[in-house]
């Protein structure tokens, strides 16, 4: 089956910030081509490690996140390496970069100055804050971007510090945005003849993180604040995340055509279940979560309590489905790596990674399309392990390659 991106080169200059976009393009069969620098990406020293023992070539983030491209080495603030990181551009679609402004000008990978030598080019820029507006200079961490973009500020209880996710939520989030950037911008080269520069914020990625807290202060001129476990409606603290036998789900309370079947559903099951729920026993038609009362709400939470005190996740999840309520278990990375229904979607694919001497699953599938294929293409890039494939391929010979590495370009 054809892949979209059949037939595509994309250099991947960028550090963890970008690493997903190329992941996802490579995925979606382009020949992603990671440059690194000669010493190797500074996250390759990031563990944990696959075996446990620290090593370059077994850092679990470079394995996940690189998975499915080509790699090479090149220094690009050195003269040679930018001419050579020139015919690259050449052969390739499209570019994507994430780096600090001062070497981004050093390497001459400006939107300008990569127009002007290469206009069929799509250049994607991955930054904290974008390559224009006010904080255009300013250079920013996950933590940085995901404070500055709301998250933060409504993540984790309100009486303690705002919370952040374990793992580079925001470098997630903006490598699909340029990923799906990136993805327009080659469709409309066919029409307009030319690339063009897509233009990623991390910040700005972060906004869908919040739902509805970009739109509170429009509606009720507040700010939504933290609320932990709860959030508020009206005058009331209405619980999201519930305790479970063996974790947490997450259900609410609120009404609606989309959700009182699914109350009306709980009721029943509840009553089954032999818990006494005098307050679910009502006029579900008139039911507006919007109206309740503290006490009202207090008086519904407390038997549903007792019921998910009795389940565990799975068994909670199972009667959602059967019931048809929306409900969700908290999952942690052991549960979704024993979820049935990413088993039956062919989630999860096995890497037979030779040249590691390592085997592992890794997802593989961000999506899924009748007519399109998209899977992981193999494993992430060995250290300079493409190095005579694609500099042979823009006429760099054996001989040549050999004084550039002893040169220290490549």
């Amino acid at each position: 089956m054809a892949r979209c991106l059949d037939g595509h080169r994309i250099l991947d200059l960028t550090d963890e910030r970008g690493f997903l976009c190329g992941r996802m393009l490579a995925d979606l069969g382009a020949d992603v081509v990671k440059v690194e620098p000669p010493g190797g990406d500074a996250v390759r020293g990031r563990g944990p490690f696959a075996g446990r023992t620290p090593d370059p070539e077994r850092s679990i983030p470079w394995l996940a996140y690189n998975a499915g491209k080509r790699g090479i080495t090149l220094d690009v603030t050195r003269p040679r390496g930018r001419e050579i990181l020139d015919r690259l551009c050449a052969s390739a679609d499209a570019l994507v970069e994430s780096y600090d402004p001062d070497a981004l000008r050093d390497a001459r990978l400006d939107y300008a100055s990569v127009a002007a030598r290469h206009p069929h080019l799509v250049l994607c820029s991955i930054s904290p804050f974008g390559r224009s507006g006010p904080h255009a200079g300013y250079r920013g961490s996950d933590l940085t971007v995901t404070a500055m973009g709301g998250n933060m500020a409504l993540t984790g209880d309100p009486d303690r510090a705002p919370l952040r996710c374990t793992m580079p939520s925001s470098y997630f989030h903006g490598g699909a945005e340029a990923a799906t950037g990136l993805l327009i911008a080659l469709y409309a080269r066919d029409a307009v003849g030319r690339g063009q520069h897509v233009d990623v914020s991390l910040q700005a990625a972060m906004v869908s993180t919040i739902m509805t807290g970009a739109s509170q202060w429009w509606q009720h001129r507040r700010d939504r604040g933290r609320s932990g476990a709860l959030y508020v409606v009206g005058n009331t603290l209405q619980r999201e995340v519930w305790r479970c036998r063996d974790g947490f789900v997450s259900y609410a309370l609120r009404g609606g055509p989309a959700r009182i079947p699914g109350l009306v559903a709980t009721a029943k099951w509840m009553a089954e279940e032999g818990i006494d729920a005098p307050a679910w026993n009502r006029d579900w038609s008139a039911y507006n979560h919007n109206n309740l009362t503290q006490a009202e709400v207090d008086e519904l939470s407390r038997p549903l309590q007792v019921l998910f005190d009795r389940k565990t996740m799975r068994e909670l999840f199972a009667g959602a489905i059967e019931r048809g309520l929306m409900l969700a278990p908290v999952n942690d990375a052991r549960e979704i790596a024993a979820s049935e229904q990413l088993a039956a979607r062919s989630f999860f694919a096995e890497i037979r990674d030779e040249g590691r001497g390592l085997s592992y699953s890794l997802p593989a599938r961000f999506a899924r399309a009748s007519d399109v294929e998209m899977d992981v293409r193999g494993p992430a890039p060995r250290l300079g392990e493409h190095n005579a494939a694609v500099y042979g391929e823009i006429g760099i010979r054996d001989a040549e390659l050999a004084d550039l590495r002893r040169e220290g370009v490549v």
